[in-house]
């Protein structure tokens, strides 16, 4: 029985590379520019600015993180001052987290380096393709959650 590699042909390569790649080059963008924060935890951070207050775990909903990654985020983040974690009056168990004011700053500062980031990713593409290119995300994520 032949041994079938991932090919480069395979939509799955080339899905997971520019993946791999992009968070790679934003990574070693916040490092460049003396920021200790990695790919993910901007992920939380921007997810809070538009959705301040969120339970935790809708927020690991929004983030594509589950239970115990967006725990390990949040402990870091909360470590470094960045966000605070409240208990949700309406369900004890349950926290809702709230970016700081050095979290809020922070996170002004690092969205205008994400914006050079997308903006390195799209060059070369026509606006036309770049909506292309996002339908089709779209749908592959739809044929994913469908079979989820």
């Amino acid at each position: 029985m032949r041994k079938e590699r991932w090919s480069r042909d395979s939509l799955g390569f080339w899905l997971y590379r520019a993946h791999s790649q992009a968070s790679n080059l934003l990574r070693r963008t916040f490092q460049a520019h003396g920021y200790d924060v990695t790919p993910e935890q901007w992920g939380v951070l921007a997810s809070l600015r538009i959705a301040e207050g969120i339970n935790q775990s809708q927020l690991g909903e929004n983030t594509f993180k589950d239970r115990h990654n967006i725990t390990r985020i949040l402990d870091l983040l909360e470590k470094r001052g960045l966000v605070e974690r409240r208990i949700d009056e309406g369900d004890r168990r349950a926290y809702r987290v709230f970016l700081t004011e050095a979290g809020r700053k922070e996170q002004e500062r690092l969205q205008g380096l994400v914006n050079i980031h997308q903006q390195v990713l799209a060059e070369g593409l026509e606006p036309g393709e770049l909506a292309s290119l996002r339908r089709i995300f779209e749908q592959i994520v739809r044929n994913i959650e469908r079979k989820a």
